[in-house]
């Protein structure tokens, strides 16, 4: 069970993504092997045996701050393929924005918990069924007085722009443990919310993978010398070719 602890104050994000790969008994999921460093210099010879370079990619400016306001308190995978082997959607797309989204009263009588929605347009779906456009929940932040939250929605919008790239590890939102006191987001009836695993949102940045609520070790399986390109080639060769 994953447990969420909110954090008001600026946030150490956890580390332990890095721990060395094991293949994850209870699901049988598989392993891939950690990519290698490139020497600084190869001639042809080398660039052959090593495989195809990856394709160039836009340095994105992002700032993930904002989705890194909660601590989990869970056992971390070691993988992006062990988690595909657990969570029911597994999506790449990019982001269209983002809007307000529900206030819930969690636990607390009178506290109220503001989130904001990221919608995503899908480019390829690894596991599961959606519609084309998904919408993720993350925590707004903390309020002020009067219930204000203290970070806008464009503050997020700011942080992470229209068009970019992610891979999302997600599970339907049922809103059933706690009551929603205000819904802003104005959506089609029957939409669904979704909220990702912690390590479960991957942005991209060139030929870097983010973590968008956790961070990640660069050298660890979470990262890929091809960025999320790489990433989702990994998932394909590991079965997860996803749905029409």
């Amino acid at each position: 069970m994953i447990m969420r602890l909110i954090v008001l104050t600026p946030l150490i994000a956890l580390t332990a993504c890095g721990t060395p790969a094991t293949v994850d008994r209870s699901t049988g999921a598989p392993a891939a092997s950690t990519p290698a460093s490139a020497p600084a210099s190869m001639g042809p010879r080398a660039e052959a045996e090593s495989g195809p370079r990856c394709a160039p990619a836009p340095a994105t400016r992002l700032d993930v701050k904002l989705l890194r306001q909660v601590a989990f308190d869970y056992d971390p995978l070691n993988s992006p393929e062990e988690l595909a082997a657990k969570m029911p959607l597994v999506v790449a797309g990019t982001v269209k924005d983002f809007v307000p989204g529900p206030v819930v009263e969690e636990g607390i009588p009178g506290d109220r918990t503001h989130y904001v929605l990221m919608p995503v347009r899908v480019t390829e779906r690894f596991k599961g069924r959606s519609a084309g456009l998904v919408h993720v929940k993350f925590f707004q932040g903390g309020t002020w007085k009067k219930q204000t939250p203290v970070h806008s929605v464009a503050d997020f919008r700011r942080g992470i722009p229209e068009g970019t790239r992610i891979l999302l590890f997600v599970s339907q939102d049922t809103r059933e443990e706690w009551p929603v006191i205000k819904d802003r987001t104005v959506l089609p009836a029957g939409t669904p919310i979704y909220t990702t695993h912690p390590q479960g949102a991957l942005l991209g940045r060139g030929p870097r993978v983010i973590g968008g609520m956790e961070k990640i070790n660069p050298a660890s399986r979470w990262g890929d010398p091809c960025g999320l390109d790489g990433i989702a080639t990994r998932l394909r060769a590991a079965g997860y070719r996803g749905t029409p």
